[in-house]
């Protein structure tokens, strides 16, 4: 049986390693009392399209690259844009946790006809003196292409990713698949117009700027992940201009 004097050395003893721990500050190598606390996180990724000539994109990419980091491309399109020799188109970003699907929109939806019912000339009865009756044609009876069928097609921009953090949540794999499509024109397959209108068959052109892809990124790095030609005035690409898509993903600890 220990003493009472044995005892008030332990007890001093307790009392001093308590004071010293409580002083030390957790760290990752030497957590004391338990204060490391593995926050949950989540991943944002940001994609911008950026517009710039042909010529200055072949001049930002005369230079081969090795690295993944694409920082000092980015702050030279911030000092274009500065000047007015880059334009940024959209910039669309998403917040998602690891190991699923995200999705951001900015839509208009557009409806259109995708099958019609052909035109018609309804027939016109005559009564006759007697009682009988009598079937003519009636040219202002007659019904135009008749829709029976339709499609949505959604106008804007989408962002869609799917992002997968590494055990240290430096390194991120991102499947991403960022868009924008535009409408831009009407094409006439028949032509039906009489007194009360215009019932032509129509079909819509649309135009889209797309990326699909999968990448591997470090915290807060951007990258250059594609370059696109955007549409012209005419609807169709503009190969004397380009879309830069550059891609970053930040990542965030909840609670702080």
């Amino acid at each position: 049986m220990r003493s009472p004097f044995f005892r008030s050395i332990i007890a001093g003893a307790w009392m001093i390693l308590s004071a010293g721990a409580s002083a030390q500050e957790a760290t990752p190598e030497f957590d004391p009392l338990g204060e490391k606390v593995e926050l949950p996180r989540l991943v944002r990724v940001q994609a911008e399209f950026i517009e710039v000539s042909h010529e200055t994109l072949t001049k930002l990419l005369l230079k081969p690259r090795e690295g993944a980091d694409d920082s000092g491309l980015r702050q030279d399109l911030a000092k274009l844009a500065e000047e007015g020799k880059a334009t940024v188109v959209e910039t669309m970003l998403c917040t998602g946790r690891s190991g699923e699907k995200s999705l951001a929109e900015s839509l208009k939806e557009y409806i259109y006809p995708t099958e019609y019912e052909p035109a018609e000339i309804s027939k016109e009865i005559h009564t006759t003196a007697n009682g009988g009756k009598l079937e003519g044609i009636s040219r202002d009876s007659a019904v135009g292409p008749t829709p029976t069928s339709f499609e949505t097609r959604n106008l804007g921009s989408s962002l869609e990713i799917a992002p997968t953090l590494s055990e240290n949540g430096k390194i991120i794999d991102l499947r991403l698949e960022p868009q924008i499509v535009y409408h831009v024109g009407n094409e006439t397959w028949a032509e039906w117009k009489d007194k009360r209108g215009d019932a032509s068959v129509r079909m819509p052109s649309m135009y889209t700027a797309r990326l699909s892809t999968a990448v591997t990124l470090l915290d807060g790095q951007p990258l250059l992940v594609a370059a696109l030609s955007p549409k012209g005035e005419n609807g169709f690409p503009d190969f004397k201009r380009k879309l830069m898509v550059f891609v970053r993903c930040d990542v965030l600890s909840v609670g702080r």
